[in-house]
């Protein structure tokens, strides 16, 4: 329960702890499949009717699935928490899965995949870069959304199977934001939630180690790219899986090296040099199994992939070579904990924020320590994480380029 009294409206979120990377290969796609069908009725409320209920009391609602959790979400008036929680409760367990719903689902699925994935070369670079990082056929590097041939092969059984196995309220998160009391959504989930039987749910399997033969390059020439794209991504230790003891560390050496416009990255490559139109660093810690660490940059026009690279690692090198300085340490947790302060603050964002945690074998007690945690990193710590990640033997570089269109 998170509270808050400034409008009279609240949000809730069921988050199961089951996503794509609890797929295997062969069957992937069937956790986004069965997100869809979640909206396809029960015997209490028709296909399509959720969303429409929803609006029609003048709310919101929308689901997702990660690699590693799948959600769904509705925004209503305060007083409309039981009717939400009542539909909620009724598809855990009573949802229709139906040929009749299935084939032309399916359908709307495929063209996703296509708007998103097939028709857009970066995010098909992408799919190639996690299958050499993690390992073909491996969690988190199967797409979340299915490979298409296993989105046309699954049917009713194969989601039903799905569902059974891991939509149950032991496998479940129940998180509501906004104007009501801890008392009141107890009361609410007990009576919806509480008659629905326990499941036995397996274990949630993900690797200790990424794919063989790293390093590795991935070059995706294709005439529909308008900018060149360069990018490294390194396995990395996550919350839960790897050195664990460097999470906090990375998350403060992707802010002050390209997480922000006065990070190194930005700073040198764009603003000094100009060998950059953008440039940026990521990394996630909130990962069941490995994670990654990721940078990235947009080339300026007339300058070299080669230019790019070669001041990218110039910039790592003085890094480790020089460490970092203790105003660059400051300035990144100072960003990072206003981010997490206004981000707490949404209805939207505070509850995902939590959904993730918990969905990934963190808890409570380990968001709300999150900014001490954060701000007790040390220079030291950043320079030893970077050490620690910064290796080619964990390593995919990625290349986007345009490609002269064939005559």
């Amino acid at each position: 329960m998170l509270p808050s009294r400034r409008a009279p409206i609240v949000t809730q979120v069921v988050v199961y702890k089951v996503g794509s990377a609890d797929e295997t290969f062969g069957n992937t796609g069937a956790a986004h499949f069965l997100e869809h069908m979640m909206f396809k009725g029960t015997d209490q409320v028709p296909a399509g009717e959720f969303s429409r209920i929803v609006s029609r009391n003048g709310g919101r609602d929308n689901a997702y699935t990660t690699f590693d959790s799948t959600g769904y979400h509705q925004t209503i008036a305060a007083e409309q928490l039981e009717l939400v929680m009542r539909m909620e409760a009724d598809r855990m367990t009573n949802v229709r899965l139906t040929e009749q719903e299935i084939v032309p689902e399916r359908q709307v699925i495929l063209e996703e995949r296509r708007m998103r994935t097939d028709n857009v070369p970066a995010s098909l670079l992408d799919e190639a870069v996690r299958e050499r990082l993690y390992g073909l056929h491996k969690p988190y590097a199967m797409p979340v959304i299915g490979y298409p041939e296993d989105i046309r092969n699954l049917g009713v059984e194969d989601l039903a199977s799905f569902h059974r196995r891991h939509y149950a309220p032991n496998n479940a998160i129940l998180i509501v934001a906004g104007d009501t009391t801890t008392e009141k959504v107890r009361e609410l989930g007990e009576r919806y939630y509480g008659p629905i039987a326990r499941r036995e749910i397996g274990p949630r399997l993900r690797p200790a180690q990424g794919g063989t033969d790293l390093p590795q390059k991935v070059v995706r020439a294709d005439p529909r790219v308008a900018e060149p794209r360069w990018s490294r991504l390194w396995l990395a230790p996550s919350y839960r899986v790897g050195e664990t003891k460097y999470a906090y560390a990375l998350q403060v050496l992707a802010r002050l090296f390209g997480g922000s416009e006065t990070s190194r990255l930005s700073r040198v490559l764009v603003e000094e040099r100009r060998i950059g139109l953008s440039a940026w660093a990521s990394y996630g810690a909130s990962s069941l199994g490995l994670t990654s660490f990721d940078i990235g940059v947009h080339p300026a026009k007339s300058r070299s992939i080669e230019e790019v690279e070669e001041a990218v690692t110039g910039e790592m090198k003085k890094l480790l070579d020089g460490g970092v300085t203790a105003e660059e340490v400051g300035r990144a947790q100072n960003q990072l904990l206003a981010a997490a302060i206004y981000s707490q603050d949404s209805l939207a964002s505070g509850p995902r924020i939590y959904g993730t945690a918990l969905s990934t074998g963190n808890t409570v007690a380990d968001v709300d320590a999150w900014p001490q945690r954060i701000s007790a990193v040390t220079r030291d710590e950043v320079l030893a994480a970077a050490r620690h990640v910064w290796r080619d033997d964990g390593a995919v570089t990625a290349l986007l380029t345009p490609a002269a269109r064939g005559g």
